[in-house]
């Protein structure tokens, strides 16, 4: 219930961007596919540039299953999230929200930014229905955790506020 009203926004922005991407115009197709294929090109060097160091999303499912698991004690949370050992009480109050309104989280695709943060396009349901959300990790001490943006993104949904 807590979170429903942020993630009926946010699928209302993706339904009015994926609206806005299949509108049509006149233009020039030939232009706009040379210059899209350059794009790709581009996107495809810098990505494999990056990706080799990027984690799968099985990886980053991993982790955001027992970051939702309720049972899960925050002391073993804390190191799944940047920042997390100043994140312990409000973690912790967090487990006591899933123990109420159980989330879980499924990462679709994973874009690399740069060697040590990816971006992902995760889809985190509750009891009433769910929504892709952009959450970020970053590598710390060769692990991937959740970016402390993301990690405040996520307990905000819960009307959790973030320690500072």
């Amino acid at each position: 219930m807590i979170i429903r009203t942020p993630l009926i926004a946010a699928g209302a922005v993706v339904l009015a961007a994926g609206l806005v991407g299949c509108s049509s115009d006149d233009s020039d197709d030939t232009a706009t596919a040379t210059t899209t294929a350059a794009a790709s090109a581009d996107a495809t060097a810098t990505s494999a540039a990056t990706s080799a160091n990027a984690p799968s999303a099985e990886a980053l499912n991993a982790t955001l299953t027992t970051f939702f698991d309720p049972t899960v004690p925050a002391a073993e949370k804390v190191v799944l999230i940047d920042d997390g050992q100043n994140q312990a009480a409000v973690i912790e109050q967090f487990n006591g929200v899933l123990q109420g309104y159980p989330l879980t989280a499924e990462v679709t695709a994973v874009t690399p930014v740069d060697d040590d943060t990816v971006k992902t396009t995760t889809t985190i349901a509750g009891p009433h229905g769910g929504a892709p959300t952009e959450v970020v990790f970053d590598e710390e001490n060769g692990a991937w955790v959740i970016s402390s943006e993301s990690v405040c993104s996520i307990l905000g949904m819960g009307r959790l506020t973030c320690a500072q």
